[in-house]
C-alpha cells in the first residue's frame, strides 16, 4: 500500500493498487489526482446524502474463492435515477468492479485485450465479443458522475460524463461499454446474490 499526504489538509491518503490515479481525501473531501509520488488537488466533493447501502469502504467479501476489498466507489446518475460503482480490490493484486443498483448487484473486470465495437449500439443489438462470447445490448445511456470517494483508476470529478452500455451474455454473464472523452472500455462480469458475496464489514443502517 502507498501512503501520501493530502496537499489541502496534510492527512493520510491510502492507495491500495497500483493502478488508481485519483483518490477522495476522507478528511477534506479534496478530489485529488496522482502522479508519481506526488498528489495535486483539483477539485472538492460535496457531502453524500441519500446514502442507503449497506456497502462502504473497507468492506470485504468473497468472488469465485478470491477474497476482495472495496477501496473506492462512484456513484453514477442518469435520467431515471443512479447505481453504485464500487472499486475492488483483490488479493492477487487484481482490481474489478462491483455494482450495486436497487438491491441488484454484479461483479465485472476490466478486458484490456477487447476493443469496444464500433458503430451505433441500441437495445436488442447482438455484438460478438470474439472468444467471449455473443451479447445483446440491454441499455444506452448517458451518466454522470454524481459522487466520488476512495481511490479510483481514473479521474472521477463530479460531473464527468460518459456514456454507459449494459449487455447481457449466457445466463448470468454480463458485460459494461463505458464511452468516455479520452477512453473507451470494455467490462466482462456476472450477476450475483448479494449473501453469496459474503460481505463483513458492512455499514449499519437504521432500520434494516
Amino acid at each position: 500500500m502507498l501512503t501520501l499526504s493530502c496537499p489541502s489538509c496534510g492527512a493520510n491518503v491510502n492507495f491500495q493498487s497500483k493502478v488508481s490515479v485519483f483518490a477522495v481525501c476522507s478528511f477534506c473531501k479534496a478530489s485529488l489526482v496522482r502522479q508519481g509520488m506526488d498528489l495535486e488537488k483539483i477539485g472538492q466533493v460535496a457531502e453524500l446524502q441519500d446514502d442507503l447501502t449497506p456497502i462502504q469502504i473497507g468492506t470485504t467479501g468473497m468472488y469465485k474463492g478470491q477474497k476482495f476489498e472495496v477501496v473506492g466507489r462512484m456513484k453514477v446518475g442518469y435520467e431515471d435515477g443512479f447505481w453504485y460503482e464500487w472499486f475492488t480490490y483483490f488479493a492477487d493484486e487484481k482490481v474489478g468492479w462491483l455494482a450495486e443498483a436497487q438491491g441488484f448487484y454484479a461483479v465485472c473486470f476490466p478486458c484490456f485485450d477487447m476493443v469496444p465495437p464500433i458503430g451505433k449500439l441500441h437495445p436488442g443489438k447482438a455484438v460478438d465479443f470474439g472468444k467471449y462470447g455473443i451479447y445483446e445490448v440491454d441499455d444506452v445511456r448517458k451518466v454522470s458522475c454524481l459522487y466520488s470517494e476512495g481511490e479510483l483508476p481514473f479521474n472521477a470529478l463530479q460531473g464527468r460524463k460518459s456514456e454507459s452500455i449494459d449487455l447481457s451474455g449466457f445466463e448470468d454473464e454480463m458485460a459494461t461499454i463505458e464511452i468516455a472523452e479520452k477512453e473507451n472500455r470494455v467490462f466482462l462480469g456476472a450477476y450475483v446474490d448479494f449473501d453469496d458475496l459474503q460481505f463483513k464489514n458492512l455499514r449499519r443502517i437504521d432500520g434494516w
